[in-house]
C-alpha cells in the first residue's frame, strides 16, 4: 500500500521491515519504518503493555521502559500527523486512535500496580491485623 504524497521524514531512508520497499517516515525503537509499519508497530506494542488486556503476570513489570516507549510511540504519533500531508482519513484515524489509547496507558500506568500476590498478602495481613485488634 504506497504512501502517495506523505512527507517522509527520513529523507531517502527505507523502511527497516523486510521486504518492505516503502520509504520510512518516522523511526520507533530505533527503527526507520513507513506509515503502515509504524501504526503496526504501534498498536501491537501498545497491546502488549496495556494491563487491561493481559492475563495476570506475578513477574515484575518494567513500568520505565513502559513509560518510554508510551511517550515515544504518542510523540512520534504526533509528529507523523503534524508534518505528513495527504494521509488518508484512515491513517490519520489510526494515528488519532494511537494519541489517545498512549494517554490512557500514560494514565494507568501512573497509578500504583499491585501484583495479585502483593494484593493477596496485604489482604491477609489486613485481616490478621482485623482479626488481632478484635480480640483484644
Amino acid at each position: 500500500m504506497g504512501l502517495g504524497g506523505v512527507d517522509t521524514l527520513h529523507g531517502k531512508r527505507n523502511c527497516t521491515v523486510r521486504s518492505c520497499g516503502s520509504a520510512a517516515i518516522t523511526s520507533l525503537d530505533r527503527q526507520a519504518l513507513c506509515l503502515n509499519h509504524f501504526l503496526l508497530r504501534c498498536y501491537e506494542r501498545l497491546g502488549s503493555v496495556d494491563p487491561r488486556g493481559r492475563k495476570f503476570n506475578a513477574e515484575p513489570v518494567d513500568l520505565a521502559s513502559m513509560r518510554a516507549f508510551i511517550e515515544e510511540c504518542s510523540r512520534r504519533a504526533l509528529d507523523v500527523s503534524l508534518q505528513s500531508q495527504d494521509l488518508t482519513n484512515l491513517q490519520r484515524g489510526r494515528l488519532l486512535d494511537i494519541l489517545l489509547w498512549a494517554g490512557e496507558l500514560f494514565l494507568l500506568l501512573r497509578i500504583p500496580r499491585l501484583t495479585l500476590a502483593q494484593s493477596i498478602a496485604s489482604s491477609e495481613e489486613d485481616l490478621a491485623v482485623h482479626a488481632a485488634s478484635s480480640n483484644l
